[in-house]
């Protein structure tokens, strides 16, 4: 550690991976005044985020959305980051399921979503026990709210956010109480957080830097290891085995202009449902939560494809499209980028909080090394930061 005259110690840090957990980490710790490194194997931060541009049309590779919380808030005004807040359009949700796009919603005993058996089975769910510790997400919400519930609510809620096979997904590890909060972006994309917090840690950054064993870290006060759980299985020997065993699974992001048809999609979006066996999981109208994100008149998309599922799939991006204008009968659907992530959002099997506990029993015996990422706390931004 150094000491600078009249002074508290300085503290060298290292942080690995460059991602929203690391850039955040070493913003945190170059605010408090430590002598802080940021290691990137790639030539850009950000991780999965970015944001392009492409025909008069904003893109944003990762997520498209923020839900907005008290560390999101403040950490925008101290980068300057112009919050945009969604539309009412984004509490205005549907899921596809036969072949028919069904509100959903705080009232969802009057949605046709469920048959009056299946919102029967929901109304007896006080009456049942809170999830087990070894419970999967299907398990637990058919136990509790009924099989149809989880067929035609559950299971795609957790297809969009994790992309996950419902039947392997730990229940107490996902399904987390959160009041409800603002859906915002920002002026420039989501990729301006990324940015702005590049731009306060400056040349602490090393680009093009991967670090391969730790023992290149050996002069550091304290180690943060941000990187997902594969990579850092590398560098840790003794959380090889675990970190290794976590599964991510692989989707692709699908953005299209949609051209003036018949009817004007109105809302957020839809998901779809394991049972219905699509290539497409869900699918966003970024214009309509966020004018600005594309010019006046035109109708920008994001699709979802791929992802896990508790039966043998192939899914396609072709397959997704056709789908997606089969739904909507859309007049054209131009595809704008495809963007792939083979390995795209880590999965919280059951027997996740066991992994968590060999890791933070590591860390009690390492002090000197901390491990984050969000295999650990969410895959949400505000869970990464």
């Amino acid at each position: 550690m150094e000491v600078k005259p009249g002074s508290r110690l300085v503290r060298r840090i290292a942080v690995v991976g460059a991602g929203i957990t690391g850039l955040s980490v070493a913003y945190f710790f170059k605010k408090n005044g430590d002598s802080v490194t940021l290691f990137e194997a790639l030539r850009s931060v950000g991780g999965k985020i970015g944001s392009i541009y492409c025909e008069g049309l904003e893109l944003d590779l990762g997520p498209i959305t923020i839900s907005e919380n008290e560390k999101i808030r403040q950490l925008a005004l101290e980068l300057g980051l112009e919050i945009m807040e969604a539309s009412n359009a984004s509490s205005i949700r549907y899921i596809y399921s036969g072949k028919k796009l069904h509100r959903v919603g705080p009232m969802l005993i009057a949605s046709s979503l469920l048959s009056f058996g299946g919102k029967m089975s929901m109304l007896k769910a006080p009456l049942m026990a809170a999830a087990r510790e070894d419970e999967s997400v299907a398990a637990y919400t058919s136990r509790r709210f009924g099989s149809q519930a989880y067929q035609r609510l559950f299971n795609p809620m957790m297809n969009g956010i994790y992309a996950g096979n419902s039947e392997l997904i730990h229940a107490r590890s996902v399904l987390k109480k959160r009041g409800p909060r603002k859906i915002i972006s920002f002026k420039g994309g989501v990729a301006a957080l990324a940015n702005g917090l590049a731009n306060k840690l400056g040349d602490s950054i090393k680009l093009n830097t991967p670090i391969n064993d730790i023992r290149q870290l050996d002069g550091f006060d304290e180690i943060h290891l941000t990187t997902p759980a594969y990579v850092t299985a590398n560098l840790i020997k003794e959380l090889s085995e675990p970190l290794k065993s976590i599964h991510y699974s692989s989707l692709s992001q699908i953005f299209c202009e949609v051209m003036p048809g018949v009817k004007k999609f109105e809302g957020f979006g839809f998901l779809v449902p394991s049972e219905e066996k699509l290539s497409l999981l869900g699918a966003v109208c970024v214009s309509n939560i966020f004018a600005s994100k594309a010019s006046e008149g035109k109708s920008l998309f994001v699709l979802f494809c791929g992802g896990d599922r508790p039966y043998p799939f192939t899914p396609s991006v072709d397959s997704a499209v056709k789908e997606f204008n089969s739904i909507l009968q859309p007049a054209v659907t131009k595809v704008l980028h495809v963007q792939e992530y083979k390995n795209g959002i880590p999965q919280f099997y059951v027997g996740h909080e066991k992994i968590i506990d060999q890791i933070r029993q590591f860390e009690k015996a390492n002090p000197r090394i901390k491990i984050a990422g969000n295999y650990l706390t969410g895959v949400a931004v505000g869970d990464c930061l």
